[in-house]
This record gives structure tokens, sequence and C-alpha cells, in this order.
């Protein structure tokens, strides 16, 4: 008999990674997952925000394969070809403020390490600021950003120092303990203008525009604006971590726009290849030119079929970005209508096509709910619904392919909400 695929992955490969469910994924279109038995999934997942385009998006999948049967490698640093420049160009045409030059290589990660290293060098300055609850990576450099989760740092010494925290204003768990929206925001750009970390001597602040492993918090626009006024009152780097934001899914091509900032650096992955394992930092050509030939690289960095992905999926997204924008509007109006009564939804929040509800014990504690969550998680599976968690496990974030329509959407949130109401 044939062994599945979660007996042979219990054999060898690595236990730390965990998963969402015991599904064993055959094959996927669209924005539906198929298990080995032909059963559909549908899926709010997307790879975790990931398959923007959906799972095996034909123009994509074209792309894919043309570029493959061309030239699959011949690494950026021994000569030149198309397909980076030409996505280095296509950023561009979407970025607001730019030129932006490039660095390109595989993932979220790495990106942000890029990141790092380029702000400290430029700048002659080491300490760097992040946000409390951030999520920028698990390699070592990253990690040093990333505090969204206790167990992603324990048990690694000696991570690279000089980085300080400063409370993300989470209005719902606001750090300053005020229960109203515009009062926690007031707060936390008031505590922002007086703080005492943001001096000449911080080489950069990374953000992200919507706090994702934490909990699906979108920073409010007036304190994005008033962390760019500090930072060029300062001489501070401005980096936008856009990693899970990036190319469309909060209904912007970036998700900074929204506070119509303007950041020196900006870290994608995620959906920018629709899958293909791909992460970009991207700084204004005047700063990237600081840093001289040899100081940073890698070998598969502008990949030229990952690259042709990423050119095909922001071809795709150039018709869904502004409905991305009107179908999470109408996810955030119509979760409201159905849940806003429920004892355990503590907030419905979101921008775009990344929305998250807080499910707690109860609303005045607002003490995370994980049993509740993975008993909704477990049931929505049951009835063919592919979700996940953030926050502290208690936040259903959604996060579906981009390219979804109405008719699909309403139909996994009516699922949802139904087992939510009958929780």
């Amino acid at each position: 008999m044939t062994s599945t695929f979660i007996e042979r992955s219990d054999k060898l490969v690595s236990p730390f990674i965990g998963r969402f469910h015991p599904i064993e994924i055959d094959h996927a279109k669209g924005c539906y997952l198929f298990d080995k038995s032909g059963k559909a999934y549908l899926d709010f997942s997307a790879g975790i925000a990931v398959a923007s385009t959906g799972h095996c998006h034909p123009e994509v999948v074209k792309a894919i394969s043309e570029q493959a049967a061309t030239l699959i490698h011949a690494c950026i640093g021994v000569g030149y070809y198309d397909a980076p420049i030409t996505l280095t160009e296509k950023l561009n045409s979407i970025l607001p403020n730019g030129p932006y030059a490039s660095f390109f290589c595989q993932s979220g990660s790495e990106a942000n390490e890029a990141a790092l290293k380029l702000v400290r060098y430029t700048s002659k300055k080491s300490k760097v600021i992040a946000f409390e609850g951030g999520f920028h990576g698990r390699t070592y450099g990253s990690l040093s950003l990333t505090t969204s989760k206790r167990k992603y740092r324990e048990g690694y010494e000696n991570l690279p120092g000089d980085v300080d925290f400063f409370p993300y204003p989470y209005a719902y768990r606001c750090p300053w303990n005020k229960k109203d929206y515009a009062e926690s925001v007031a707060e936390s750009v008031r505590q922002l203008k007086e703080s005492s970390l943001f001096s000449n001597d911080v080489a950069a602040v990374f953000i992200e525009p919507v706090l994702g492993e934490a909990g699906y918090a979108p920073c409010p626009p007036e304190f994005l604006r008033t962390l760019a006024e500090v930072c060029k009152a300062n001489n501070i780097l401005l980096v936008c971590d856009e990693i899970q934001t990036g190319i469309g899914r909060t209904g912007k091509w970036f998700s900074f726009e929204h506070a119509g900032i303007d950041p020196d650096v900006i870290t994608l992955a995620k959906g920018l290849a629709s899958g293909m394992p791909l992460g970009a930092c991207l700084a204004k050509k005047d700063l990237m030119n600081q840093w001289p030939s040899g100081a940073h690289g890698g070998t598969y960095g502008g990949n030229p079929v990952t690259c042709q992905a990423a050119n095909a999926s922001i071809n795709v997204m150039s018709n869904y970005v502004s409905e991305v924008d009107r179908l999470g509007k109408l996810t955030l109006n119509f979760l409201n209508e159905k849940l806003s009564g429920h004892k355990n939804v503590g907030d419905i929040r979101g921008q775009g096509l990344m929305i998250g509800i807080d499910l707690v014990i109860d609303k005045e504690s607002k003490t995370p709910n994980t049993e509740l969550t993975q008993k909704v998680l477990k049931e929505c599976f049951e009835k063919e619904l592919i979700l996940i968690t953030c926050g502290d496990g208690n936040v259903v974030r959604i996060c579906p392919p981009l390219i979804i329509d109405e008719k699909t959407l309403l139909k996994g949130l009516l699922i949802l909400v139904d087992v939510l109401n009958a929780a």
C-alpha cells in the first residue's frame, strides 16, 4: 500500500515545520486546492498571502514555461539578461516617487537582510529601530528585528544587536491602554513625537504598514505620516516591509500608499511572483548607488524564471488592484454586519483582502481565544474552506487569492460566519 504524504513526511521531514491542516494537496487551480481524492477546498490562505494571481494562473504558467525553455539560470553576477531588468522597470512603473534600484533574492527574510546591510553600510550607523510584534524574517539578521512570537527568538543567542523596539500602534490592543480608536492613535502619535529613541544616531526604522504575523492590524495613516516626518527630521532611513502587503494585497500596489508616505527602502516577496521564490530589496537609486560592487550578492538572485513569473504576475494584477480594494471593503462591511454582535468577536480589521477577525474570551478582557479559533479552523476545513491564523493564534486571517470574484468570496465568508455563529 502506498504511504500517504503525511506518513512519508513524518518519517523524514523536519518536525519544526508546523501545518494548519491535514490536507494532502494533489494540485491547485484558481482559488481552490484539490486533495488526492479530487475534493476541492476554497483557499482563503493563498499559501500565506502568496498566490495573489490564484493557483497556476495561465499567464504565469506560460511565462514560467517559456522562460524555462530558454534560460533557467545564468547568475546575475555573470552577465546581463532581460527578466530582472524588465522586472525592475515594471516595479518602477507602479512605484510612486522613484526611481528605485533593485536587489533580487529568494525570500522575504533575505530581502530584509539586504535592507539591514544596506542601511547600516550607507549611513555608517549601526542602530536600528523596529516595532514590537513585527515580523521581518527568521534568518539571523532579520530575526533581530522580529518579535511577533517569543518562540522565534528563544534559544538563539547573540542575535545581531543595536536594535531598539517601539510599540506598534495596534489600536485594538493599544500599548498605551486607550480603549477608543481615536485616542489610541493620538497617543501613539504623541509618544512617537516625544520618544528619545528616534535620534540622528539611528540608521533606519523598519515597519510593516500592516502588522502581519502579529494580528493583521493596519498601521493608522496618521502614525505612518508622523513616523516619516520624524525620520526625515533626524536623517533616519525609512524601510517599509511590504513582503505580505505588497503587489495589491491591500487594495493599492503598496500599503504605504494609503498614508501617502515616501519610504527610502521597500522589501517585497510573497505575492511578487505568484508562489515562485522571489524577494526584492528596492532602494532609492541614489541610496543604492552608495553600495559598492561586491558589498552584497547571491547566486540565485534575479533568477530569470522567477523574475518572469513576477513580470507576468504584475501584468495580471494590474487588472485587479482596484477590485481588491472594493472586495476588501465589502468583506469588512459583511463581517461587521454578521458578526459585530458575536460575544467572542473582539475586532474585525484590515486593508484590502488582508483581513483579521480577533477572537477573544470576552470583549472586556480581550483575552485571546485560541481554543475557539482552532475549533473554527477545524470546522471550516471540514466544510472545505482553508483558513489560517495569526496573532496569538486567535486571529482568523482572510487572505485569499486576489483574483477571487465576489460570488466565491461570499461563499467562503458565509461558511466562516455560519461556523462562528454555531460555535
